[in-house]
């Protein structure tokens, strides 16, 4: 099996114990954490602080208190949330913090060519993947859902946000790394190290173990959740605090109706969940914002020269799993990245591209 020889990045971070990835080692001689959950965005959010009980437990409590706070703005169903009010066609003043934020992810979707567009939110409410009953929508209630779309129909006088006529917002694609980053804040603010905060698809890792790398394993798509494919090792000589993994794949919130398998990562173009031959793409880098926002369009975009300049702009890189087992992994992790699964799972090549 053919292993690659670039020198990729070293970090000093992290282990992600939830669905995308896997956790392999545990800690000998750092501190044993203290570990708290809650629940915001529709996901199950755990947070590893490794320091005294104490502050580990206050610091938790205020990363979730933090995390709650912003899904209280952004929310799509939360229907006291900002963003709710402007789905329902009103003009809102906005928080500074919620302000900033459309901003900066109407900024992003425009840099990504619409692979990502956050005023699909009328074709992902059509979908249901939110609730629980998911459905394939009544296809011309769903034209005249796409017909919506436009980062040019969200208009701004000062604080205040106006959408186009029928056009909803949906957060959904950057929410959770957002999250990570505000988790990210509150950690940096209280001088403790190491910590992990993970949150869907999105991990935050913080600080250093004191007795080597951090071993994480990057789900096998195909297995069940608690299975791997692969392990990513970032060792302690890296100089940043803090690192983000983020995955998107199709094997998670799926439903079959007609025989047919539905998933929630919805093509802007076409208003119907991607139909690629990619199965996940795992996206690293120093913040959660961009990994969650580039883990989605690198997804709907596929694996083509487009999608590695991105990576090359925004990540430190990226791995993109496709349907036959085949793994294509940009040069910043080669050095890192390793499979465990050689017999279901191979690499592709640059020449193969």
């Amino acid at each position: 099996m053919k292993r690659y020889a670039h020198k990729g990045i070293a970090a000093k971070l992290t282990v992600l114990f939830l669905s995308f990835l896997l956790p392999l080692c545990a800690c000998r001689t750092t501190p044993t954490p203290t570990t708290r959950t809650g629940f915001a965005m529709g996901s199950l959010l755990t947070a590893r602080i490794y320091t005294n009980a104490d502050t580990a437990e206050s610091m938790a409590d205020s990363i979730l208190k933090e995390v709650q706070m912003i899904d209280a703005c952004i929310s799509a169903t939360d229907p006291a949330s900002e963003i709710s009010a402007l789905n329902r066609g009103e003009s809102v003043s906005l928080s500074a913090d919620t302000l900033e934020l459309l901003q900066n992810t109407l900024d992003l979707c425009g840099k990504l060519n619409g692979k990502l567009d956050i005023t699909l939110g009328a074709v992902t409410d059509l979908w249901g993947f939110t609730g629980d009953t998911p459905r394939v929508p009544d296809a011309d209630m769903l034209a005249a859902a796409l017909a919506t779309k436009d980062p040019d129909g969200v208009t701004f006088d000062g604080s205040t946000v106006t959408l186009a006529k029928g056009q909803m917002l949906d957060f959904g694609a950057v929410g959770k790394g957002v999250a990570c980053d505000v988790a990210c804040q509150v950690i940096d603010a209280n001088y403790v190290v190491p910590a992990v905060v993970s949150f869907g698809g999105t991990v935050l890792c913080y600080g250093q173990k004191a007795d080597g790398p951090w071993t994480v394993g990057v789900r096998d798509p195909f297995g069940p959740a608690d299975s791997y494919c692969a392990t990513i090792e970032f060792t302690p000589e890296w100089e940043m605090d803090c690192l983000f993994v983020s995955t998107s794949g199709s094997y998670e919130k799926t439903f079959t109706e007609d025989g047919k398998t539905y998933h929630h990562i919805i093509d802007p173009d076409t208003g119907y969940p991607v139909e690629t031959d990619l199965v996940s793409v795992t996206a690293v880098g120093s913040g959660g914002f961009v990994c969650d926002a580039l883990s989605t369009a690198l997804f709907v975009n596929g694996l083509n020269e487009e999608s590695l300049t991105w990576v090359d702009m925004y990540l430190y890189g990226a791995a993109f799993i496709f349907e036959d087992g085949g793994i294509y992994v940009t040069h910043g992790l080669r050095d890192t990245f390793q499979l465990t699964d050689v017999i279901n799972f191979h690499y592709i090549d640059d020449e193969a591209f």
